[in-house]
Parts: structure tokens; C-alpha cells; sequence
């Protein structure tokens, strides 16, 4: 039956008053089928093109309020100028990757050599937005909590590119950054885990057979575990950021600061646990592979330091990426 309306409907469309066998109408299927695949292939890797280039000019912004945070200047006010010169920048000096390119590297009006840092952040931040829309699969569907997530991870990427270039450049983990930053994820966890137990509770309550589970305590179980979860990753990012202070205490400082405990904290809200600790036990590996080829290299000695911010945040992404795989695989493979 199905098969006789399929001949009908291809008929009908292709306006082909012959016959058609069954192995033509596989082949029509089948070539639709590549032609959608295809379709729907083309469609996503334009839809990442132009995440990376929104990531291209943001991270020309980020890269700004990194300086300026810093420096104590305004974020929103004031033009964008040579920082030998003072000359204000025209829209022709602001496009991210290309300006600095057909500049070839140097400023326009004095010819200063410009920091590598400006194309890194803008190619990083352009990655960090593609990296956000790919692990969220927010082009495959329209929910809402895909959706939240995804406008969460960007902001958190904003964040963090901005400390991870004011360490980088300053060795500098600024409060009027991080601080914002811990304020959000804790606000937007509770919005977050709130909105979910209300649509869980608003489910079983206008479902016939859920009207039975409320009154058997499972929506009750539900709260229970979520706000255990949340409990439990605030007690581990305390728990971290109490692990650096005793860092800074038995080093007096040498080795890291004050940021490091804030950003150690604000890894360990993002991350939560298990994960948070994967993301400092990463950051430290991080730090002293480069460490170590650094020495090798003899950029470095062993009594210099670098920003270990940049290798937090690193082990922060990692984690979020693979966090869960990298787990399992640990735990299987020592049978834990």
C-alpha cells in the first residue's frame, strides 16, 4: 500500500506519465536523501562561519575591555586609538584579522609594531564561539534549555577570554571581572535549576499519570537531588578556592595570588564537581608541560613564573568539553 502511494505521489510530481519501478523509486529516495544530507551539511557550516566571525569582531571588543579594565579606563566610552600614538582608530582599523594583516602587523599612522595578542584574541574568541555552538548542538534543535545554555557558555566564554588576556598581558586576574562573573553563575544556576523543577512539577501535574507521582513524592526527589547538586558544587568550588589560599600562604605569594583563588573559585562553580577537580588537576598539567618546555627551550629558568590563569581556564574548557569522557575512561581503566 504504502509503496503504490509513493508511485502515485512521484508520478503526480515529476508529471512522468511511464512506468516506474520500484528500484526507480529506491533511487529517487536514496538521491533525495544524499541531497538533504547535503543540504542540511552546507546549511551548518555556514551557520559556523558566521558564528566565527561574531567570535572575530567580539573578541576584538574583549581584547579591548581586557586593556582597559586594567588600565582603569572606561569600557564603553572613548575611541579605540594606537596606544604609542594616541591616533584614534577609523572603522578601516577595526576589522578584526584583515586590518592587522593588510597593516602588516604595525600601526597605520606610526608604525609601531603592534602585540600579537590583538589577532590571537579575536582567532580565539572566533574558536571559543564555534567550540560553544558545536558541544551544545544548538543548530541541531530550538529547546529552550539548549538554547540557555548556549547564551550561558558564550558569556562564560566572554569572561574568560577576558581573564585569560589580562593574565596573559598583565599577569593581572581583575575583581571588576571575575567577581561579575562568580555573580552570574551562581544567578543563573539558581534561575536555571528553579525554571527546570517548575517545568518538571507544571509536567506531572497537567499529565494524568503524573498527577500520581506527585502525590507518590517524586517530584520531591527531584528537588532533593538538584539541590544537592548544587549544594555539593558550591562546597567544591569553596573547597578549591580554599586550596589555593593555602597555596598563596605556604609560597607568601610568590607563585600565584589572590586572582588565582577567585578564578580557582569561579572554575569550580563553572565546572562542578567531579569535574572541577579534573579542571585544576588539567590546568596544572597544563602549566607545567609548558613550563618544562620553556626550560628546554631556555626561554625560561626554573625561578621564573608565568600566568597560570591561562592554564586554568584551559583545563576549565577541557573539562567542560570532555570532562565527563576523560572520567570514564579514568575510572574504568583503574577499575574505580
Amino acid at each position: 500500500m504504502q509503496n503504490k502511494c509513493l508511485y502515485r505521489l512521484i508520478r503526480k510530481s515529476s508529471g512522468y506519465d511511464g512506468a516506474f519501478s520500484i528500484w526507480d523509486i529506491e533511487r529517487i529516495l536514496s538521491l533525495n536523501r544524499k541531497w538533504y544530507i547535503l543540504y542540511n551539511s552546507s546549511m551548518e557550516i555556514i551557520y559556523y562561519i558566521f558564528v566565527f566571525i561574531a567570535g572575530l569582531f567580539f573578541g576584538s571588543f574583549l581584547n579591548l575591555v581586557a586593556d582597559r579594565v586594567v588600565k582603569g579606563e572606561s569600557i564603553l566610552f572613548g575611541r579605540s586609538h594606537c596606544d604609542h600614538c594616541k591616533r584614534n582608530l577609523n572603522v578601516r582599523d577595526l576589522i578584526p584579522l584583515l586590518s592587522f594583516a593588510l597593516a602588516k602587523g604595525k600601526c597605520r599612522y606610526c608604525s609601531t609594531k603592534l602585540a600579537w595578542t590583538y589577532p590571537f584574541s579575536e582567532v580565539l574568541t572566533g574558536l571559543a564561539f564555534v567550540g560553544v555552538a558545536y558541544f551544545t548542538g544548538v543548530f541541531d534543535s530550538d529547546i529552550t534549555s539548549r538554547l540557555a545554555v548556549f547564551g550561558f557558555l558564550l558569556v562564560m566564554a566572554g569572561f574568560y577570554i577576558i581573564l585569560f588576556m589580562t593574565d596573559l598581558k598583565y599577569r593581572l586576574i581583575p575583581d571588576k571581572i571575575v567577581i561579575p562573573a562568580m555573580v552570574f553563575v551562581i544567578v543563573f544556576n539558581v534561575v536555571y535549576l528553579g525554571w527546570t523543577l517548575a517545568s518538571s512539577y507544571m509536567q506531572l501535574k497537567n499529565d494524568d499519570f503524573g498527577k500520581y507521582l506527585l502525590e507518590a513524592g517524586f517530584w520531591h526527589l527531584q528537588l532533593y537531588q538538584i539541590l544537592k547538586m548544587f549544594v555539593v558544587n558550591m562546597i567544591s568550588a569553596v573547597g578549591i578556592g580554599l586550596f589555593f589560599w593555602f597555596l598563596v600562604f605556604i609560597t607568601k605569594g610568590r607563585g600565584m595570588g589572590g586572582g588565582d583563588i577567585k578564578l580557582g573559585f569561579l572554575i569550580g562553580l563553572v565546572n562542578g564537581f567531579p569535574q572541577n577537580i579534573l579542571a585544576i588537576f588539567l590546568g596544572f598539567i597544563f602549566g607545567a608541560l609548558f613550563s618544562m618546555a620553556m626550560i628546554v627551550l631556555r626561554r625560561k629558568t626554573v625561578k621564573d613564573t608565568i600566568a597560570f590563569g591561562p592554564f586554568l581556564i584551559l583545563g576549565s574548557v577541557v573539562a567542560l568539553a570532555f570532562g565527563e569522557k576523560i572520567l570514564s575512561w579514568y575510572f574504568s581503566a583503574f577499575s574505580l
